[in-house]
């Protein structure tokens, strides 16, 4: 199993959750909507964001990332809440209670692979090692939700098998201690505006709250979003026009902390 533990992708080596030490078993996750996966030098920075947005929801006042494990789609398991842990995720107390909780990385528009089916293995087989009883489910079993999709769900009605002759995962990142920098170009080179919603925004949003700034991890760059990105601008020299292109982009990532 490639393993990415908390401190590697940039959160806090402890977290505040429940201590939990065993659980009936696992129910799976996906992160949903519109998602492409970007190259494996990036999952990290998603999951960081994840958590980000987890910690700023004002309704569910999450103490942490909501889910016990996270598999991206090269198959590497992420460490969120970890092991021994009440999940945040399946629904409610009782059902957090039941079961720990293991996120695919993937979006409504993606396919699982392989490698990500035999990741989510790997983190099956983790957590039954360390408290998870033989129960394996999905999101939607005992709460109205259509996660973790239909094809991931029908895996996991059919036992979650490891499939046959899977691509070896990606080796994992190094450890990290911020969410590393995509290239602008794998940013895809569109200028996030005031109105842009999609997950660059977040990871954006992600980048600059890890910096320090007051600002909403939510993936919608609206008034809050651009007055931020002034300040930011102003504060490094540069054009302050309030839109995050290639230099403000960079800087985000580059320019020393003030």
């Amino acid at each position: 199993m490639q393993f990415v533990t908390r401190t590697e992708w940039g959160a806090p080596a402890d977290t505040p959750a429940a201590d939990m030490a065993t659980a009936l078993g696992v129910k799976i996750h996906w992160i949903g909507g519109q998602y492409t996966t970007p190259s494996h030098d990036l999952c990290h920075g998603e999951v960081w964001a994840i958590r980000e947005e987890h910690l700023a929801d004002p309704v569910q006042h999450w103490v942490d990332i909501a889910y016990n494990l996270l598999v991206c789609q090269h198959g590497v398991v992420f460490e969120g809440r970890g092991k021994g842990k009440e999940s945040g995720a399946n629904g409610d107390q009782a059902l957090n209670h039941a079961d720990y909780a293991i996120c695919a990385i993937q979006g409504t528009n993606e396919t699982a692979s392989d490698a990500l089916k035999s990741g989510l293995r790997d983190a099956i087989e983790y957590m039954q090692a360390n408290g998870a009883g033989g129960e394996i489910l999905g999101h939607r079993d005992g709460y109205n939700t259509d996660c973790p999709g239909d094809e991931l769900y029908a895996w996991v009605q059919a036992g979650a098998p490891r499939p046959g002759g899977a691509p070896a995962p990606t080796p994992a990142p190094a450890p990290a201690t911020r969410p590393g920098a995509p290239a602008w170009a794998d940013y895809d080179g569109h200028m996030l505006v005031n109105m842009t919603t999609n997950v660059r925004a977040m990871m954006w949003q992600a980048y600059m709250a890890w910096r320090g700034w007051s600002i909403a991890v939510d993936g919608a760059y609206g008034n809050k979003s651009e007055a931020v990105c002034k300040q930011f601008q102003a504060e490094k020299g540069l054009v302050v026009d309030g839109k995050v292109g290639p230099i403000t982009w960079r800087t985000t990532h580059d320019a020393p902390i003030t």
